[in-house]
């Protein structure tokens, strides 16, 4: 079923249907809450993607320049790649106002930009070291449920365990420890910065696209690949037979020289629920006009829809930490995107999209007074789920830790086999 179907199955058996936005926004509110709950829960067969992720070894150079002013450390010799952004910067050699570990904002061939890093003087021949302290997860990971490497091409094969924060408190493990990684963990959570500046968004004659109506348009920040959660909506409503869509540059939130960080947009129209992102929607740092958004007459069709993960990132450490480049492979729960499009379809076996009715059912029953009711329809929601549970959880039991393969209902079983370092 799709979310039209579903919320019309609702409505026929709560029989109250009534074709008010309000009504059919607060149930998409409730069937969507109850899926994304639900699909996140627990360890589904569904619900689990793996994919691989490729981690650095530290960079040594031993000749990197400061420069004052700039706030940046350059090298002719070495150049920077793009995956040292977001990660740390290990500076030795200089005034002892500089040295210490920074923030890389941007990475380009032969410059690093740092944060909160301020020089008094040029100097050279500087020794500085990239490290990778953390590794970040795809971005519609809910949950993290193994790490290894499995790769033919890598010459090893070696499955992580799971080591908890508490655990590696406790045996004082040191982030400079570098090896073939033996664990992982859970490292602190991430979350781009959201814009709160509302753009304006104008219509302007001179397009070859003649579609007249309203428009609405958001922007996130990216960096690294990393996306925020977007910004304030902006509207626009033209009558106009052909024209472009304009953003005045005062609207745009700026994102300061050399951070690294960029403006991407979405349109949706009154014909979608969803916001699509525009072809020439990634804007440079800084804060920049943007002349003639391009809208082309499919864009929905073939567009990214904005993302639903609100700007959050999961974070993982290896211990030891990799001494070599490695192609990590990632299992974990996916976070699902939100039934937005009447014509969208759950992502899991339709077979059991039934559930969703019943829970909602439950809910609304439930604000309608109807507790037999509301009763009748959790119990119908609790059998269909156990139905779900013997089907697509059977391997959810069990995990691999370092000693062998353990029945447990945790999802982690904790090294024991590593020393103590204090």
């Amino acid at each position: 079923m799709n979310l039209s179907e579903i919320r019309n199955m609702v409505g026929s058996i709560v029989d109250y249907d009534p074709n008010v936005q309000t009504y059919i926004d607060e149930v998409n509110r409730v069937v969507n809450e109850i899926y994304l709950d639900f699909f996140t829960d627990r360890p589904w067969k569904f619900a689990q993607e793996t994919e691989e992720i490729q981690v650095y070894r530290d960079v040594s150079i031993a000749n990197g320049v400061i420069n004052i002013g700039a706030n940046t450390i350059t090298s002719a010799t070495n150049p920077f790649l793009p995956w040292m952004e977001g990660h740390i910067v290990e500076i030795a050699g200089a005034a002892d106002v500089n040295n210490g570990e920074y923030v890389i904002t941007k990475s380009i061939p032969g410059t690093l930009y740092l944060e909160n890093f301020s020089a008094s003087a040029n100097t050279p021949n500087l020794t500085i070291t990239v490290k990778q302290r953390f590794i970040d997860m795809p971005s519609d990971c809910s949950e993290v449920l193994s790490l290894g490497i499995r790769s033919p091409t890598e010459g090893t094969n070696a499955h992580f365990s799971y080591l908890s924060r508490a655990r590696d408190e406790e045996l004082s493990l040191l982030l400079s420890s570098t090896g073939l990684p033996t664990d992982w963990l859970i490292y602190d959570d991430m979350t781009m910065t959201q814009p709160v500046l509302q753009p304006s968004l104008v219509a302007v004659a001179g397009a070859t696209w003649s579609e007249v109506g309203t428009y609405y348009a958001k922007y996130t920040f990216v960096h690294k690949n990393k996306e925020s959660a977007p910004s304030p909506e902006a509207v626009v409503t033209t009558a106009l037979g052909g024209f472009v869509l304009n953003v005045p540059t005062p609207t745009i939130q700026n994102t300061g020289t050399n951070s690294g960080i960029f403006k991407r947009f979405y349109l949706r129209t009154t014909t979608s629920k969803a916001f699509y992102q525009v072809s020439n929607s990634d804007i440079a740092e800084g804060i920049v006009l943007i002349n003639d958004l391009d809208v082309a007459v499919d864009y929905l069709a073939n567009s990214r829809r904005l993302p639903d993960n609100s700007g959050h990132y999961k974070r993982v450490r290896l211990y030891p930490r990799q001494d070599t480049d490695y192609l990590i492979e990632v299992r974990f729960v996916y976070r699902p995107d939100r039934l937005t499009e009447d014509t969208d379809v759950p992502e899991f076996p339709p077979d059991h999209h039934r559930y969703l009715v019943y829970r909602a059912c439950q809910e609304l029953f439930v604000k309608h007074d109807n507790l037999s009711h509301s009763e009748m329809y959790r119990k119908k929601a609790d059998t269909e789920l156990l139905r779900i549970q013997n089907l697509y959880l059977s391997e959810g039991a069990g995990y691999w830790i370092k000693q062998g393969y353990r029945e447990s209902t945790l999802r982690y079983q904790t090294s024991t086999s590593l020393t103590h370092l204090g």
